[in-house]
């Protein structure tokens, strides 16, 4: 015979019971604003505004690869953010800027001491023994000279070479005199794509600034280069 129940009935509380109302209310309100959005007309200055400023709120460094706005204008930074902060900015906007050139994966950009040196192979600008860049290169070099026409600091094109490789057939007496023949050549195109000649200088360095040991071949190529120096 079953059991007669006790009267009145005693119910459990359910702690958990509004998160149904509440799962209803957010449904309604997340579909009420996709109505609005999806009649509305998307404003794309407006959205460039908002994306730019959370850009600067958040880093000085480019968006993501999939973003129309890859450049950063540093002269807009430099009164916000450290010089460091500048250098990495500016060598990721170098990195941008060479892409699908035939200097990606050329240009090597170090930061020491808040000074960006970006180094490019002598092998890859010149001939050997000559001081005249190589025609399939200009393009890419002028690139990079316009970013930096819209950059902030001086600029110093550095020109190093040693005297075993670089002086075969070449017109010039002494490896100082062909770096310092290979640094004007970078730099009468920093000049002509817009960069201010009151921010730039040269200097050659021939063999005395080795970056890397003079006894292998790999460390001598390494030491002939060209650097352009970016500094406050």
């Amino acid at each position: 015979m079953a059991k007669k129940k006790k009267w009145p009935v005693e119910y459990q509380p359910n702690t958990e019971a509004w998160m149904t109302t509440f799962a209803d209310l957010v449904s309604l309100m997340l579909t009420f604003f996709i109505l609005l959005i999806s009649m509305s007309t998307m404003d794309k200055t407006g959205l460039s505004d908002v994306e730019s400023s959370f850009r600067k709120a958040v880093s000085v460094l480019n968006s993501g690869s999939r973003t129309e706005l890859q450049i950063i204008p540093p002269f807009e930074m430099q009164k916000l953010v450290s010089a460091r902060e500048l250098m990495l900015a500016m060598r990721q906007n170098s990195h941008s800027m060479l892409k699908n050139s035939t200097l990606e994966h050329k240009v090597k950009g170090v930061i020491i001491n808040d000074r960006l040196y970006l180094r490019i192979p002598s092998t890859t600008l010149f001939e050997k023994g000559s001081a005249e860049l190589k025609g399939e290169h200009l393009l890419a070099i002028k690139k990079l000279a316009q970013m930096l026409a819209i950059s902030p600091g001086n600029i110093s094109v550095q020109g190093h070479t040693n005297e075993e490789n670089d002086l075969e057939d070449s017109q010039f007496a002494d490896p100082w005199q062909l770096s310092l023949a290979r640094a004007a050549s970078v730099l009468h195109i920093l000049e002509d794509e817009g960069v201010n000649p009151a921010r730039l200088s040269m200097v050659g360095y021939g063999p005395s600034k080795p970056t890397s040991t003079e006894a292998t071949p790999f460390g001598r190529s390494k030491n002939r280069r060209v650097e352009i120096v970016v500094y406050e």
